[in-house]
C-alpha cells in the first residue's frame, strides 16, 4: 500500500479554469491539477527557485520537480495537439485584499484608500486576517509599487476595488493576483467572487 499524499499548500487561485483553441474545434481535454498550476505559478510567474517553491508548497524538492515537469509536459501536449486545457480548482480557500476608506464599511474601495483589509474565504465563511494602514495613503506611495509586495506577503489571490489603474492591474497580474473591479456592500459579498 502506497503512502498517503501530503496536503499541498496552494496559494494561486486561477481566474479562468478552461482554455480552448480559438481557430478550430479542440481534439481532447488536458486536465491540469491544482498543484501543477501552483508549481507553474511559483516558478514561472513569481520566479522562485525550486527549493523556495517546494517550501512554499510544503513538499520536498524532488516532489516539486516532478509536479512541475508533469505540468509543463501537459501544457506542451495541449498546445501541440490543440487540446482544451482544464484547470482543476479544488475547493481551496482563497484570500482577498480590499483597500477602503473605513474599517467599518465598503462605501469607498480604491487602491489609494487608507486601510488594507485581508480576508480569508473558506467553507462559505469570511474571516478577517489583518487590517493595516496603507503606505499608499500614509506615505503617498504609488499603489503599483507598494501593494503587490504586501499582497504577496499575505498570499492574496484576489484584489477587489471599484477602480484600478492599468499600472497596478499589470503589477498584480504579473504576480498572479487576480483583479476584480466590483462594488460590494458587506464582507459576505466576498464569498461568491
Amino acid at each position: 500500500m502506497g503512502r498517503e499524499k501530503t496536503k499541498r499548500n496552494l496559494v494561486f487561485k486561477p481566474a479562468f479554469k478552461d482554455y480552448i483553441p480559438e481557430n478550430k474545434s479542440y481534439n481532447g481535454i488536458t486536465h491540469l491539477l491544482d498543484e501543477e498550476m501552483e508549481a507553474i505559478y511559483l516558478m514561472d510567474i513569481l520566479d522562485l527557485y525550486q527549493e523556495k517553491a517546494a517550501e512554499s508548497m510544503k513538499v520536498s524538492r524532488p516532489t516539486f520537480t516532478r509536479i512541475l515537469k508533469n505540468a509543463r509536459q501537459k501544457l506542451t501536449r495541449a498546445i501541440v495537439y490543440g487540446n482544451k486545457i482544464s484547470i482543476e480548482d479544488a475547493n481551496t480557500p482563497y484570500i482577498v485584499a480590499i483597500c477602503s476608506a473605513s474599517k467599518d464599511n465598503f462605501e469607498s474601495i480604491l487602491s489609494t484608500d487608507q486601510y488594507i483589509s485581508i480576508y480569508k474565504i473558506e467553507d462559505n465563511e469570511v474571516t478577517l486576517i489583518k487590517s493595516i494602514e496603507s503606505d499608499v495613503y500614509v506615505k503617498a506611495s504609488k499603489p503599483a509599487i507598494v501593494l503587490p509586495q504586501i499582497f504577496l506577503d499575505f498570499n492574496v489571490n484576489i484584489f477587489l476595488s471599484t477602480k484600478i489603474g492599468e499600472g497596478l492591474k499589470n503589477s498584480l497580474l504579473a504576480k498572479g493576483i487576480q483583479v476584480i473591479e466590483k462594488q460590494i456592500t458587506n464582507k459576505e459579498d466576498l464569498i461568491n467572487l
